[in-house]
């Protein structure tokens, strides 16, 4: 081409693009630079906790240096540098899905699901106890938030209703999940102050309430009514 040549000619010759004769190829970077891997290292030893997609944060954020994540990630694993993965693993026990009721008022369940009350209304939030020996909802409140008063109102109304005379001395055990309703220290101390033991059951196990989501799924399709408590 500096001698005069057509681009088509020279690319027709050479069997290459006419592009490549316009676009010089430039040098691609190299994965031995390693002109960045001390601030890295540095950054992890200020930042011991952080992974690595938080220390190019930090990098960019803090000490304005733009650096890959993958260039990151690759310093931190030849130095050692990554942390490890905390992951929350829990030993269930086969009996934590077995709910054995001697005789009514023996064992409540309390859960909390979402429903369907209507344009007008929206979705709304019930709040469920059932009676495991029965197989009765004795308590449950809807209402248009799902806080501890929701839950404490249902379980006020079951023991209203069921237990007149007080569940002091009746040996009630109460089986929740670990929702922050049922967790609440307000909801805890309610318990206590009732003499209903509370059972919760193990993280990421819902099995263990499937006996009243069943219930509940079954009373919302059906006609909607309980023991001693008419909708």
């Amino acid at each position: 081409m500096a001698q005069g040549n057509e681009a088509k000619l020279v690319a027709e010759t050479l069997a290459i693009s006419r592009s490549s004769l316009y676009y010089p190829a430039r040098p691609r970077g190299s994965r031995a630079d390693r002109s960045q891997d001390q601030e890295i290292i540095l950054a992890c030893g200020e930042k011991p906790a952080y992974g690595y997609r938080r220390v190019v944060w930090w990098l960019g954020r803090k000490q304005g240096l733009v650096v890959n994540g993958k260039r990151v990630l690759r310093v931190m694993r030849e130095r050692g540098l990554l942390v490890r993965q905390r992951r929350f693993r829990v030993s269930r026990r086969k009996d934590w899905g077995k709910v054995e009721a001697m005789h009514p008022n023996h064992v409540w369940q309390s859960d909390m699901t979402k429903v369907w009350a209507g344009p007008s209304v929206g979705w709304a939030y019930l709040v469920a106890v059932i009676d495991c020996c029965t197989r009765e909802i004795v308590g449950w409140d809807l209402s248009l938030r799902c806080r501890t008063e929701e839950a404490l109102a249902a379980l006020n109304h079951a023991v209203l209703e069921v237990l007149p005379f007080g569940s002091r001395g009746t040996g009630l055990t109460l089986t929740t999940d670990n929702g922050t309703q049922f967790t609440s220290a307000r909801y805890v101390d309610t318990l206590n102050r009732l003499g209903i033991t509370h059972r919760r059951t193990a993280y990421n196990h819902p099995a263990a309430m499937a006996c009243l989501v069943r219930r509940i799924a079954i009373w919302q399709i059906g006609p909607r009514r309980a023991s001693t408590q008419d909708e």
